[in-house]
């Protein structure tokens, strides 16, 4: 039996954290280390889920399940926390609540939405990003709807939806909004002639990447489905009142609209940047007893 059991700790109850929580209890003896996971909450929610969370066709508690109805809690420390910074030098997570000491770490905090610097974005625009955002999108769009014919002069932009990117998550998207948007007409009384529905693309294509046939198949279907498409066409700026969008060399277009959902792209959690992990290339050896 080891006396000093080495510490492993991940961060993240993503697909990476869970996937390697669970092989680890697997592949690694309880008396050879003690592993703990981290995570913010105490579901896991399917990041694949959450267009349909967003567009309201999918409850968001069918998007998540429990942590500990996944991992084994007899081999297993579960921390429910928020990883706010991690100190490589002292090999030392710090939470808010605490801090967490390590030999080994496995780092699947996810990814969050890439604005590119465009202005506005991170304060006006919702991403589809967790649960929360999910549930607060699905609201807001509703809340348009309601709103509308309460109104004594009726606003177009409660109406016009802005959809940033037509990537595969932007465009699962449009889907679900087009198959919600319908139901969400009938509801509130509304003529679905009056609902906008707008993808903005600065690619000069749909779904780069994707075979041409299906990127054809696809951008007819959510046309016939009142989707408009602005190719080529990338945005601005974003403000309360909506988004300024243009091609290059062209008069910007200004796009009065309460919801605009970006969807064109994300990036590495920040934490892993600020640890400085860039610096430590090259000076990273793998065990190989791990292997």
């Amino acid at each position: 039996m080891a006396l000093n059991k080495p510490k492993i700790v991940i961060l993240g109850a993503g697909y990476g954290g869970l996937m390697t929580v669970t092989r680890l209890t697997k592949f690694v003896g309880p008396n050879d280390a003690d592993i703990t996971l981290v995570n913010k909450h105490n579901y896991h929610y399917e990041t694949t889920w959450m267009h349909e969370a967003s567009a309201g066709t999918l409850h968001h508690d069918r998007c998540r399940y429990q942590i500990k109805d996944v991992i084994n809690q007899s081999r297993v420390n579960f921390v429910q926390d928020t990883v706010k910074a991690i100190n490589i030098e002292e090999k030392k997570v710090v939470l808010a609540n605490g801090e967490l000491q390590y030999d080994y770490l496995v780092i699947g905090l996810g990814a969050v939405p890439e604005t590119f610097g465009i202005t506005g974005l991170k304060e006006h625009a919702f991403p589809i990003a967790n649960i929360n955002t999910s549930r607060l999108l699905r609201e807001h769009i509703e809340l348009q709807f309601a709103t509308y014919n309460t109104e004594a002069e009726k606003r177009p932009d409660r109406l016009t939806i802005v959809v940033g990117g037509a990537g595969f998550t932007g465009i699962e998207f449009l889907g679900e909004l087009a198959a919600r948007v319908p139901e969400l007409c009938k509801e509130y009384d509304i003529d679905r002639s009056l609902v906008r529905i707008i993808c903005v693309e600065a690619a000069p294509t749909v779904l780069p990447g994707f075979d041409p046939e299906l990127v054809d198949y696809a951008v007819h279907y959510l046309e016939e489905n009142g989707v408009e498409f602005k190719i080529g066409t990338a945005v601005q700026e974003c403000t309360p009142e909506g988004v300024r969008v243009g091609k290059k060399d062209e008069e910007p277009e200004q796009i009065k609209s309460q919801t605009v959902v970006w969807a064109a792209g994300v990036r590495g959690h920040p934490i892993v940047e600020e640890a400085g992990f860039e610096n430590m290339r090259g000076r990273v050896k793998v065990n190989p007893d791990l292997r």
